[in-house]
């Protein structure tokens, strides 16, 4: 279920762009993306990058591996005109360095930015 105040919805796997399965299209990206948990030690930071976005989540190649269901921090930094984003997930997936986020929270105006980026990317 979709609440587009909370929950963005679910993520479903790592690859691809096919709708088969999937609540949401995919759209591949290479982005820089910056991912933060809340350890034991306090806030670690480590970098990555976004490789497919979609209105619901994200998959990215983060040099760390970080156990699924932590709650992290995402900063996305996207293309100009674009801004870049904060937005809070969870870790739904993660293979090897590869993660896959559902996004928490989402407000209305980082998923119409998400939807937008997304659109410019189809080819």
């Amino acid at each position: 279920m979709t609440d587009k105040g909370n929950v963005a919805g679910r993520t479903t796997g790592f690859t691809g762009s096919s709708p088969e399965g999937r609540r949401y299209v995919r759209r591949r990206a290479d982005l820089p993306i910056t991912a933060t948990v809340l350890t034991q030690d306090g806030y670690k930071s480590f970098e990555g990058r976004c490789r497919e976005i979609a209105e619901a989540g994200l998959g990215a190649i983060i040099a760390t591996e970080l156990a699924v269901g932590e709650i992290v921090s995402l900063e996305i930094s996207l293309p100009s005109p674009y801004q870049p984003l904060k937005l809070r997930s969870v870790l739904r997936r993660q293979k090897g360095l590869f993660h896959g986020f559902e996004f928490l929270e989402l407000q209305p105006e980082q998923r119409d930015v998400i939807l937008s980026f997304c659109q410019a990317q189809k080819q």
